[in-house]
């Protein structure tokens, strides 16, 4: 299936900052601190298998349509691991949105700023949300997940940044909160909306439809700088983090909430994007450490090691089908 757009072109998008690399990342990397958490969260809903969707229609669009040469992407199985951007589409009921709506909601009082990719949120969500936890380790939505992208997919053993919240208040002037122009260093990452559009003015979510390699130096009025209509509550989008440059626009008014997860395939455990350095910038050096070993730890077994690390049901290549 093509992916529909709506042919936008966000113009002006590149007026938003790109996050920092190199020298500037070390420095964000040794000045980054985790927010405290006392486990006070106020009492929450019940997370229900029930809550996902069974047919889940989600358009999308291949890594070959944004440059990449087939030889480049993780392959095997039978399968190439070439999904660039599906949906955006519903995989939770409304109940299901509400209730994760409610649980972000109280969440907030967590939210840390940070001045490396995004201005305020939340990490590690599912370990301070029963909801959160038994939601992103369900057997339903693991698979609705996995059928999105085409390959198996679990919890990230990196459990610091595996479900993070955003937060943007609308502001008119001064500091803004924002997403910088950015590439994940997770592969596998999806977005939920946690409010209509019509709560809120600007947050549109714009990525660059090209290679990573060839952002550099790209103006405000480049016809690849594409916008996402995530406008409707629940809608969820994936995208392969670490090949696409993206960003969210300033929240002018009202206020936008979303939830990311970032999902994982054991199957190619060895090809993992991610980078120390990209982690230590947001969560700092110390708080990395641990998490990066037991990324890197080498494993007999990828499939079951990683499924029992992140207590997940495993995902098979015939749950997919």
């Amino acid at each position: 299936m093509a992916l529909n757009l709506s042919g936008t072109t966000k113009k002006g998008s590149l007026e938003l900052p790109k996050t920092a690399t190199g020298f500037d990342q070390v420095a964000h990397a040794l000045r980054a601190r985790k927010p405290q958490y006392d486990g006070k969260i106020p009492a929450e809903p019940s997370w229900q298998s029930e809550f996902v969707l069974q047919d889940i229609y989600h358009p999308t669009a291949k890594l070959q349509e944004f440059g990449y040469d087939t030889s480049e992407l993780n392959r095997g199985y039978g399968v190439i691991d070439d999904t660039a951007v599906a949906g955006p589409t519903q995989i939770l009921t409304p109940e299901g949105i509400a209730h994760l709506k409610e649980v972000c909601d109280k969440l907030e009082a967590y939210a840390g700023n940070s001045e490396f990719i995004v201005t305020r949120r939340v990490r590690s969500a599912d370990l301070m949300s029963p909801f959160i936890n038994n939601m992103i380790r369900d057997r339903n939505f693991l698979r609705a997940c996995s059928r999105m992208v085409g390959v198996p997919l679990i919890p990230h053993p990196l459990r610091t940044p595996t479900a993070q919240i955003n937060y943007f208040e609308g502001r008119e002037t001064g500091d803004r909160e924002i997403a910088k122009w950015h590439r994940d260093g997770m592969d596998y990452v999806f977005t939920i909306q946690l409010n209509s559009a019509d709560e809120y003015e600007g947050g549109r979510f714009t990525y660059f439809k090209g290679r990573t390699d060839q952002f550099e130096g790209v103006t405000e009025d480049d016809e690849r700088i594409k916008e996402a209509p995530c406008d409707e509550l629940g809608a969820t989008l994936f995208i392969h983090g670490s090949h696409l440059y993206h960003a969210v626009t300033p929240v002018t008014a009202g206020r936008r909430v979303t939830f990311v997860l970032s999902l994982f395939c054991p199957y190619f455990s060895r090809q993992d994007s991610n980078t120390f350095w990209h982690l230590a910038g947001d969560d700092g050096i110390l708080a990395t450490i641990p998490n990066w070993l037991r990324l890197k730890w080498p494993t007999k077994n990828p499939s079951m090691d990683f499924s029992l690390r992140a207590g997940s049901p495993a995902i098979t290549w015939s749950d997919i089908q």
